[in-house]
């Protein structure tokens, strides 16, 4: 077999028609192909996606550090979300014999985290609640803003924490965004909002679905180059940890 350019692990996955290529902190390059395709194909496919690899493994390892470099837990003390504007003072209430935290607000711009504040698991935990609550309150809203004024309908929506991904949408017309878009500028939300809808028109990312989003954010090409650095604004607390980077042969 042919000496690989790079160390990956490989999987085989039954559902994949096509290869798939994937960079995480966790498990650094994933190779994963159809069921049937013969495996010692693969070192010549790393060496034409090289580039693609080695940027994807650079990311990786910029990011590790930029979050490996938070080493004492300890609660936020301001959380900031750009895409509303809005912005929180954080204090803290330690509770004796109590496993479980909560996040208050207690007023205009203060949040107040209760309970087992040691405890880093609960806070984050907790944090993150706190967080869907404000995506689900504001992101969701703002989609059906946007799919009124852009004529272009959906099912529904969901409001996750993906790890790899600021949105995505299905054949069955279900839109999912990411909580932590409220890390991002309006621009970035605006511009994810339309990309998820224009696949209500173009389930691909063929020239057609470009040219539509083109029509409705003429300059999204400033904002898609630099969706990869995109995770850089959010804060550890929000596990923005857990990344990939993902490309499909």
């Amino acid at each position: 077999m042919r000496e690989s350019l790079f160390k990956y692990h490989l999987k085989v996955s039954p559902r994949r028609r096509s290869i798939g290529f994937r960079v995480s902190p966790q498990r650094g390059l994933e190779v994963v192909i159809p069921h049937g395709y013969d495996p010692s194909q693969v070192p010549a496919l790393l060496v034409r996606k090289q580039r693609w690899i080695r940027a994807a493994l650079e990311r990786v390892a910029s990011l590790r550090a930029h979050y490996e470099a938070e080493t004492v837990w300890c609660p936020p003390a301001q959380i900031t979300f750009p895409a509303l504007g809005l912005t929180w003072e954080v204090s803290t209430q330690r509770t004796e014999h109590d496993t479980r935290t909560t996040v208050r607000e207690t007023g205009a711009g203060k949040l107040l985290v209760v309970g087992a504040i040691d405890n880093e698991q609960a806070c984050r935990a907790a944090l993150a609640r706190w967080l869907l609550r404000q995506a689900h309150r504001h992101l969701a809203p703002e989609l059906a803003r946007v799919s009124r004024e852009l004529g272009l309908s959906y099912k529904r929506v969901l409001i996750k924490r993906q790890k790899t991904r600021w949105g995505s949408c299905s054949r069955n017309g279900t839109i999912s965004l990411n909580a932590k878009l409220l890390f991002h500028s309006p621009e970035t939300v605006n511009y994810v909002m339309i990309h998820e809808l224009c696949h209500r028109v173009e389930l691909n990312h063929s020239a057609r679905f470009w040219r539509l989003v083109e029509r409705h954010c003429p300059d999204y090409r400033s904002i898609d180059r630099q969706r990869r650095e995109l995770w850089k604004a959010v804060p550890p607390w929000a596990e923005a940890s857990a990344l990939a980077y993902r490309q499909t042969r």
